[in-house]
């Protein structure tokens, strides 16, 4: 579990880097070729292309030289080449300001030495009622 937790970690590190490139196919190569992503907004993308043209829409629009920072809490494995992640990220404009503060549940397949997206759905915690 501990050396799953350190390459996750790594290929989280790997993804944020990505990000910083502003480049939607460096970001869509984490995803499996049948990942999908649903985007905080609701929107669906299945399939690797799908979620490259998701990236590449908002990296031209909102998420413009943005950055991205990811805080793992957990790291379940589920079977001998998959894992669920639980964390927190933190998405940052050009000007340094936040933009989105978000859980983020995965499910990630083991891909060689790596990890591939299976599943991701980064959202918004409500406040509790009341």
């Amino acid at each position: 579990m501990s050396d799953d937790r350190a390459s996750v970690e790594a290929f989280y590190g790997t993804f944020t880097d990505a990000w910083k490139s502003n480049d939607a196919g460096q970001v869509a190569g984490h995803f499996a070729e049948d990942g999908t992503l649903i985007n905080p907004f609701g929107q669906r993308a299945d399939g690797r292309e799908a979620v490259e043209a998701m990236y590449a829409e908002y990296f031209g629009t909102i998420l413009r030289g943005s950055e991205t920072s990811v805080r793992l809490d957990s790291v379940r494995s589920v079977e001998a080449d998959h894992v669920f992640v639980d964390g927190d990220q933190s998405v940052v404009g050009s000007d340094g300001a936040a933009l989105f503060e978000l859980h983020i549940s995965a499910l990630i397949r083991r891909d060689g030495d790596s990890w591939r997206f299976v599943d991701v759905r980064p959202f918004t915690v409500l406040p509790p009622p009341g």
